[in-house]
């Protein structure tokens, strides 16, 4: 589309102000299924969207895309700010953009916020310039920024297969509660995965695929082929389990690549009650339901 017509289409449909909710995700369960030659890992994984939210404010501006964030750790070229210019490229909109980023998913969590905020990017901007560049388009786009931003672009519980990228299928709601605990010291991405190439071994359960959820018991579920290797860096996750589990957990894991756990409760109430006696000066403790 040629720059003068999306200027017209803009005149005529956007807004000069969008606001956005962007959850967080938890991996129920993790399997690496190989490596390609490039370096990204095959991966098949059960991963629920959960009411744990960024919030987002995109503003039309003359000038150029820039992120003001309420987290001092937050960079100024963070995820959503390299999907706000990756949109304005891909489709011809001679624009600025503001961001007003209110962050509430903790940063290097293994939660996904990096990436849910540049999928709610993604799909505000499309909405800020009144443009319908359809979900194929966008989640073209979605890869080129991140192996988990098209699974948020989805916004569903899904079965995700490839480099975490391609939906398999999706997965029904579940009626639990879950209490996650972020001991407040992020992982490197890079450094579990490398741990995991050293170890020459290959995830369990690669040759099928598992009931319909939510399964009749939980710890027969529950797998992430990144924890050994994430504990071997961190020994705190092993520790926070445990705790989980004393406190009424059913079953307790890492999600994603860590450092975050996350425990399965039945009732609200006593993940509650839970989480009143995890929360210390260091830990960020949270409790949510799968959306």
């Amino acid at each position: 589309m040629r720059a003068s017509k999306v200027e017209a289409k803009v005149k005529k449909m956007g807004r000069r102000r969008v606001h956005l909710r962007a959850p967080a995700k938890v991996n129920l369960r993790l399997e690496v299924l190989g490596r390609h030659e490039d370096g990204y890992h095959f991966l098949r994984t059960w991963i629920y969207p959960v009411s744990l939210w960024d919030e987002l404010v995109l503003e039309r501006t003359a000038g150029e895309v820039e992120l003001q964030c309420d987290h001092p750790e937050v960079p100024k070229e963070d995820l959503s700010v390299k999907a706000a210019r990756a949109f304005l490229r891909e489709f011809g909109v001679e624009a600025g953009v503001r961001i007003y980023l209110r962050k509430r998913i903790p940063v290097g969590a293994g939660l996904g916020g990096g990436s849910s905020d540049a999928a709610a990017t993604l799909r505000g901007m499309e909405v800020l310039f009144g443009l319908e560049v359809g979900q194929g388009k966008l989640r073209e786009v979605a890869r080129r920024l991140g192996a988990d931003v098209p699974f948020f672009l989805w916004g569903e519980a899904s079965l995700m297969g490839g480099i975490g990228d391609e939906q398999i299928k999706a997965l029904p709601k579940l009626g639990i509660w879950l209490v996650l605990v972020f001991p407040g010291r992020p992982l490197s991405t890079a450094e579990v995965y490398r741990r995991f190439d050293a170890r020459l071994t290959s995830s369990r359960g690669q040759n099928k695929i598992l009931a319909e959820l939510p399964p009749k018991r939980w710890e027969d579920f529950l797998y992430n082929a990144l924890e050994g290797p994430a504990k071997e860096i961190l020994p705190l996750i092993d520790d926070i389990e445990r705790r989980l589990l004393r406190e009424g957990a059913e079953v307790a894991s890492m999600s994603g690549s860590g450092p975050t756990v996350f425990g399965i409760f039945r009732s609200e109430e006593e993940a509650r009650r839970a989480c009143e006696r995890l929360k210390t000066p260091d830990w960020q403790v949270f409790i949510v339901k799968p959306l």
